[in-house]
């Protein structure tokens, strides 16, 4: 930004901009001043690329969180609707999976041991607690740190190498 507003100024005659006084040819300030602009818009372009992909990455982990979040949800539902159906059957099952019911929802275990009672079973089988095979819970990624980890390759060699031919060789301000 500071080479274009350089040789802005110097197009529009500004005598503080040109540096040491020197004369430049209009021409040659138009299509080196066109040529930084394109670098700057490139630039941009691929900074612009480069954020549109960091929240997708960051969007995809949300999702594939949230959707483990539903399944590991449904699979609770599943076992606290299989203890139910258990107890209401007159079936013995560990205490653990009667408080795991009765946490859930008092209304359907006060059913379930109605229905057991209905039904006198004296040959109820005795089950397996439903949830002994749970493993500890795993630390979610951050989807911001997960983005910021990804790599993309080198978006701005292009940039680089298809701004620095067009430029001519007076007056960089590396001096």
């Amino acid at each position: 930004m500071q080479r274009k507003r350089e040789l802005t100024g110097v197009l529009k005659g500004d005598p503080s901009a040109s540096a040491g006084g020197a004369n430049y040819d209009r021409v040659e300030l138009t299509r080196t001043l066109n040529a930084v602009q394109e670098e700057y818009e490139q630039t941009l372009e691929v900074a612009n690329r480069l954020s549109e992909l960091d929240a997708n990455i960051q969007n995809a982990e949300a999702s594939r969180q949230q959707g483990e979040a539903q399944a590991e949800a449904m699979e609770e539902l599943m076992k606290i609707l299989e203890v139910f159906r258990r107890i209401s059957k007159g079936d013995k099952v560990p205490a653990t999976d009667e408080r795991k019911l009765m946490e859930y929802s008092s209304e359907m275990y006060m059913a379930a041991k109605n229905m057991a009672l209905l039904r006198q079973r004296c040959d109820g089988k005795e089950h397996e607690s439903l949830w002994a095979d749970e493993e500890p819970e795993e630390e979610p990624v951050d989807p911001s740190e997960l983005a910021a980890n990804t790599e993309v390759g080198d978006p701005l060699a292009q940039v680089a190498s298809a701004g620095s031919a067009d430029l001519p060789a007076e007056s960089t301000g590396a001096e």
